[in-house]
Order: C-alpha cells, then sequence, then structure tokens
C-alpha cells in the first residue's frame, strides 16, 4: 500500500541519519516530524477515507521533499551523507511518487506511475516487487521449481530460480532450460503450467535443447472463438508459399504485411477487401463492424501452426492423460510451503532469498530420498470423500 511504503521509507531514511549524523538531522528537523516518524507507520494509524489519506500522502511528499533538498544541499551538507544507500531509494521513490508542479510537491495518480518492476515496494529489501497473480498479491520474490516426474524413480527438485516478482512466468522458460543444460539434466519432455508456453518456446524449446514443452497454450480470446458457428482464425486457410488467407467463404485477403507488435513480436497483418466483406451474408459471424472489413493477425509460420495443433490436441483425452503428470509439482510446492516455510523469505535481497530457496529444495530432496529408500510410496493426490463417490 502506497501510504506506507512513503511513510516507511520517509521514517528509514531518518532512523539512519539519526544512526550516523544525528547533531546534523537534529539542526534542521521540524518538530512535528517526531510525531509522524517516531514510530512504524501501521494501517490503523492512517486518517480514515480517501481525501485524508491524499491529504497525508502529500504532506509525506512534501516532508521528503524537504530532506531531499537538505541533503543535496552541497554548502550545508556532507556529501558522504548522499552516499548512503537509503537517500538514494528516498530519491528515487519520491520521483516515482511525486511530481512538482509550480513549486507545490503533487502525489502521482496511479496512471501517472512508472511501471511496478521499476519501482521500489519496500525502503528495507530494495529488490522486493510487487506480485499480483490472479486475486493473490504480494511484495518479494517468485520461486520456479523443476523437478523429475518418472514414475518409478525417486521425484527430485533439479532446479531452482528466484526472481523479482513482477516478472512474467513465461520470461523464465529458458533460463530454466539453460541452467538445466549446463547441469546435464535437460529432460526430454517438459511438462509445465500455462503461465511459462508460448508459441514461440514450442519452436525454440525444440531447436534449442531438443526439449518439448508440453502444457496448455492459452486459448483464442476473441468473441469469434467463442461463439458457435462464428468465424475464429482456425477457419482460415493460410497458404504460407503464395502468401495468402482464404476466410470460409473462399474470399482471398487482399494484403499480407510483416510488422512488429507492441510488444516485439514478429507477425503478419492480413486484410481483407472492404468491397467483398461489406456485402458478405455471413458478416455477422465474421466482424462486428458495420463498414471495417475483416483484418487478421498471425504469427510466423512455425508458430501459427504449432499453436493451432496444440490447440486442438489439448482437447484430447490423449493429450489430457499426459499432462496430469504435472499435479505432482503443486504437491512439491505445498510440502515446500507447508513443511519447509518457502514462501517466507528470512532474508533480505534477491542472492540471499535465492540461496534460501536452493537450501530449501535441498532439504526436501534429503527428505525424499529418505523416504525412497525406506520405500515409502509417491502420496497420491488426496481426494474428497464426497468426490469418491462420483462414478466413473
Amino acid at each position: 500500500m502506497e501510504y506506507l511504503l512513503l511513510g516507511e521509507t520517509l521514517r528509514a531514511t531518518l532512523n539512519t541519519l539519526a544512526t550516523v549524523a544525528p547533531d546534523w538531522l537534529r539542526s534542521f528537523v521540524p518538530h512535528d516530524w517526531f510525531e509522524r516518524y517516531g514510530r512504524a507507520v501501521d494501517e490503523y494509524r492512517l486518517p480514515k477515507g480517501i481525501a485524508a489519506r491524499k491529504e497525508y500522502a502529500e504532506t509525506i511528499g512534501k516532508d521528503g521533499m524537504q530532506l531531499l533538498n537538505v541533503l543535496y544541499d552541497d554548502e550545508t551538507t556532507p556529501q558522504w551523507l548522499r552516499q548512503i544507500p537509503v537517500v538514494d531509494i528516498l530519491r528515487q521513490t519520491w520521483i516515482h511518487q511525486y511530481s512538482v508542479e509550480n513549486d507545490q510537491v503533487c502525489w502521482r495518480t496511479a496512471a501517472d506511475l512508472p511501471p511496478a518492476g521499476n519501482r521500489f515496494d519496500s525502503p528495507y529489501d530494495p529488490d522486493a516487487r510487487y506480485g499480483n497473480k490472479r486475486s493473490t498479491t504480494w511484495t518479494g520474490y517468485k520461486v520456479h521449481i523443476t523437478e523429475t516426474c518418472d514414475v518409478d524413480e525417486v521425484h527430485l527438485i533439479t532446479n531452482v530460480e528466484t526472481t523479482h516478482a513482477h516478472l512474467s512466468d513465461v520470461d523464465q522458460t529458458e533460463p530454466i532450460h539453460s541452467a538445466l543444460a549446463s547441469k546435464e539434466l535437460l529432460p526430454s519432455e517438459h511438462i509445465v503450467d500455462a503461465g511459462y508456453v508460448d508459441s514461440e518456446l514450442l519452436i525454440s524449446s525444440k531447436a534449442d535443447h531438443e526439449v518439448e514443452v508440453l502444457g496448455p497454450v492459452r486459448p483464442n480470446t476473441s468473441w469469434q472463438a467463442k461463439t458457435p458457428g462464428a468465424y475464429d482464425i482456425s477457419q482460415f486457410t493460410v497458404d504460407w508459399e503464395a502468401k495468402t488467407v482464404t476466410c470460409p467463404q473462399g474470399q482471398k485477403g487482399t494484403t499480407w504485411t510483416k510488422a512488429i507488435d507492441n510488444w516485439g513480436n514478429p507477425g503478419i497483418n492480413v486484410k481483407f477487401p472492404h468491397k467483398v466483406c461489406r456485402v458478405c451474408d455471413e458478416r455477422s459471424k465474421c466482424i462486428r463492424s458495420e463498414t471495417e472489413p475483416r483484418k487478421l493477425r498471425l504469427r510466423p509460420q512455425e508458430e501459427h501452426l504449432a499453436l493451432q495443433s496444440i490447440r486442438q490436441q489439448q482437447q484430447t483425452d490423449e493429450w489430457k492423460q499426459r499432462y496430469n503428470t504435472r499435479a505432482g509439482v503443486e504437491g512439491t510446492l505445498s510440502q515446500g510451503i507447508r513443511a519447509f516455510g518457502l514462501r517466507q523469505a528470512r532474508y533480505i535481497g534477491l542472492s540471499k532469498v535465492q540461496l534460501q530457496h536452493i537450501m530449501t529444495a535441498t532439504a526436501i530432496n534429503v527428505v525424499r530420498m529418505v523416504a525412497w529408500l525406506h520405500g515409502i510410496p509417491h502420496a497420491k493426490t488426496r481426494t474428497s470423500r464426497f468426490a469418491a463417490l462420483a462414478p466413473d
């Protein structure tokens, strides 16, 4: 929460300065700061109501800006004070959270903030970042675990990656493969969650590491794909050599243009002719605009074909049976969280948290190896008594 971040960042800076330069700090600090920042900034002590909290945040902003102005005054302040890490954290946080307009310190709106990955979320752990996964939010890190899953062998964790919390899962698949390759532990088949899969990885993992990535690709979210009888992209025929696309009504697109999207991904833009689309009897199944023609965005050929193929395969019972093996890693995460405190970072900083994760994985492996040597079989997925009554 921004109010707590702002108050604690300023409080942490004042506490540090009070330790290293108490006389300098005492010489100018206003008396009312002792009331505002003498104790931890807790939720229950914050003003009630949006307007009151906004005023409180702007008061903190003015106080922080006053402190920064004194710190960066060469005539009155020793230069070494500016080299203290928490002072730079205060400076960057104030740049992110406030703007100065007509000599007034203004709290930025959410739309005016920099991306979460560029902002500090704790003055005590500069590496910690804001994370969000579905309805769960946190400040800290992410851990990515890889384990073996052979039916008749002990299941051991083979790789642990710790990242900032805001980084996407899909960006970790390639680093995980490279780490496994460096240890000669690459699997021929890597079963992963949907967050670790995209069409480019389906191709590159096979080409670079000879690894088949098995995981659900994201479904087509267009309204055509969600509407029975409508024309989604899978119903268009693509002739890659001729560079043409034919719609379900037999009409060909008039343009085939290579283009980079807003996220830097290469692809192909296809557009159909106005005069044909405008009079098409099946227009309502294809496009909602009353005047515009149908436009398509294709991925490069290999990615497009792989994506369409996997989307069809993952609807089959055979594919679902193969993918069921991945359920085991949820048990591993549960074991790490419940028995080994995997989600509680005991240390500050990315490198130390990663070391903790590696030590935790090592402890899990020791426990599993001991159980395996004692002939204890793999635990099975728990089924509630009611669910067990369901007919086969």
